[in-house]
């Protein structure tokens, strides 16, 4: 039944009582809480497909839903929230989208009280089985119809100039495979965040040097030895056990994301540090940064900055990336950001000499 669980947060009992009573007419398996501090230990129990959250008043007198709707976001960026209130202010708020705590909470939709039966389900039966599939469909689209439409024109081109032009043959044929490069970047993106939608990820794990792997992808993002990313590896080995791969991808979305956001010559530092329990990397940039109220949604998907404007990008590499993080039992977060730019910071454990780890391990 895990993929009909529907939690209900509510601290009416007569109004949580009705809720369930429809819900399990119409198929799904309520869940019902009437405790807000219950609400975390209870996703990570029954694992809901969507969560119905009423708008309990704290002593203050303000209303948790939006407290406990963008912890929900944090911990839980695919699992839809529903807003269920009476308060036509609150209502009103979250329609409108435009105050912080709105786009914090990024509640999915709005169940007003007093309900109609028909309209919960409606909103219930969108969240449970229509709405991720629905946002992954578009982004592919979205997303890939872009370098179509450049390749389209780029063999049109080539083809009307062919044997009379080459050199402008050659360029369309290159910016063909810039953009089919393009597309399979995208692809493995997308189905990144459809793993990490279905808890899909598996990690090749071994002991790797840290150090060794952040030098190899520095290298990479900076061919030809140039100056711009500045690093300094610690005197000895850094030994983690990782996925080489997966750890080479997070560092390499913050690389490049410094690299697209940051001025055309603008340095970048990255630094390796270990206490012996976490290392510890951290990438600075000298780029745009994060408006105060887009750093909660930071690392939700889809989510891109106001100040990105046409800047190219998915809204995925940071999401995915932390939750590659939190697979190897790490952590990925914004340590700092301004407007002369933003450090990203990257811990993970040290290797102890007495652990063996699993050679795969979702």
């Amino acid at each position: 039944m895990e993929g009909q669980n529907v939690l209900i947060v509510e601290d009416d009992i007569a109004v949580s009582q009705l809720v369930v009573e429809v819900l399990t007419d119409a198929g799904y398996h309520p869940v019902a809480v009437a405790d807000h501090a219950l609400i975390a230990e209870t996703v990570a129990l029954w694992r809901p497909r969507c969560v119905i959250l009423d708008g309990e008043l704290m002593p203050s007198g303000e209303s948790r839903a939006w407290r406990d709707a963008a912890a929900l976001r944090r911990a839980h960026p695919t699992l839809p929230v529903l807003l269920f209130s009476g308060d036509e202010a609150i209502v009103a708020e979250v329609r409108a989208a435009r105050s912080y705590r709105s786009r914090a909470a990024a509640f999915a939709g709005i169940i007003a009280k007093p309900f109609a039966i028909d309209d919960l389900l409606a909103m219930v039966r969108t969240s449970v089985e229509g709405s991720p599939q629905a946002d992954l469909v578009a982004s592919i689209v979205h997303e890939l119809r872009q370098p179509l439409t450049v390749i389209r024109g780029q063999m049109q081109f080539a083809t009307r100039h062919l044997g009379q032009d080459a050199t402008r043959v050659r360029s369309a044929i290159d910016q063909t495979v810039t953009q089919l490069a393009r597309m399979d970047d995208l692809v493995d993106e997308l189905l990144d965040r459809a793993r990490v939608a279905a808890d899909g990820f598996s990690l090749d794990v071994a002991l790797v040097d840290l150090a060794d792997t952040l030098a190899h992808t520095i290298a990479a993002y900076e061919p030809g030895g140039g100056a711009r990313i500045r690093f300094v590896p610690p005197t000895g080995a850094v030994p983690v056990y990782a996925d080489a791969r997966r750890i080479t991808q997070i560092v390499g979305n913050l690389l490049s994301n410094a690299l697209k956001y940051g001025p055309a010559e603008g340095p970048i530092e990255v630094s390796l540090t270990s206490d012996g329990i976490d290392a510890q990397v951290l990438v600075t940039d000298h780029g745009i940064g994060i408006p105060d109220d887009e750093v909660a949604l930071l690392f939700t998907p889809f989510f891109r900055s106001t100040r990105a404007g046409r800047i190219r990008g998915t809204g995925l590499g940071l999401h995915i990336s932390r939750q590659l993080a939190e697979n190897h039992g790490g952590r990925l977060w914004l340590d700092a950001t301004s407007s002369a730019g933003s450090v990203f910071a990257l811990a993970l454990p040290m290797a102890r000499s007495d652990a063996v780890p699993a050679t795969r391990r979702s």
